[in-house]
C-alpha cells in the first residue's frame, strides 16, 4: 500500500468514527428524553388515580397509595422506553448523515482510485459542510427574515 492509499483510508475510518460518534450520541439524548417523558406521563396518571375514589373505601385509598409507590419504584418500563428511545436517536442522525457515511463506507470498501474518488467526495462535502454550518456562508440568516 502506498502513503496515499493509507491517508485515504484513515479519512474513512475518521469520518465512519464522527458519524458513528454523533449518531451515539444522539441515541443517548433520545433515549434520555424518552425515558422522562413514559415516567412523567405514567407518575402523573397514577397520581391522578390516587386522588380519586368511587367510594369512599379505606382499602382502596391503601392499594392505590401502594401501588402509586410501586410505580415511583419500578425501572423495567424505563429501560424499555429507554432502548426504543435510543434506537430512534441513532437511526434518526444516521439517516440524516447518510451522505458521509456512504462515502466513508465508499472509501473503505473499494481500492485504488475508486477509493480516492470517494476521499475527495468526503472532503468536498466536509468542505461544503464547515463552509455552510459553522462559517454560515450562503445560509439565510434566520434573525433578519420577515413574516
Amino acid at each position: 500500500m502506498n502513503i496515499s492509499n493509507i491517508i485515504t483510508k484513515g479519512i474513512g475510518v475518521a469520518a465512519l468514527g464522527m458519524v458513528a460518534v454523533d449518531s451515539h450520541s444522539a441515541g443517548k439524548i433520545e433515549s434520555s428524553a424518552n425515558q422522562k417523558k413514559a415516567k412523567a406521563g405514567g407518575l402523573s396518571d397514577a397520581y391522578f388515580n390516587t386522588l380519586t375514589q368511587d367510594s369512599p373505601s379505606v382499602i382502596q385509598s391503601k392499594i392505590k397509595n401502594k401501588f402509586f409507590g410501586l410505580q415511583l419504584d419500578e425501572n423495567l418500563s424505563a429501560a424499555f422506553t429507554g432502548i426504543a428511545g435510543y434506537a430512534k436517536g441513532f437511526s434518526s442522525m444516521l439517516v440524516s448523515n447518510v451522505i458521509p457515511l456512504a462515502l466513508s463506507a465508499g472509501i473503505m470498501m473499494t481500492k485504488g482510485i475508486t477509493s480516492r474518488v470517494f476521499g475527495a467526495g468526503l472532503l468536498a462535502y466536509g468542505g461544503l459542510f464547515i463552509g455552510r454550518e459553522v462559517l454560515g456562508i450562503g445560509k439565510p440568516d434566520s434573525l433578519s427574515t420577515e413574516y
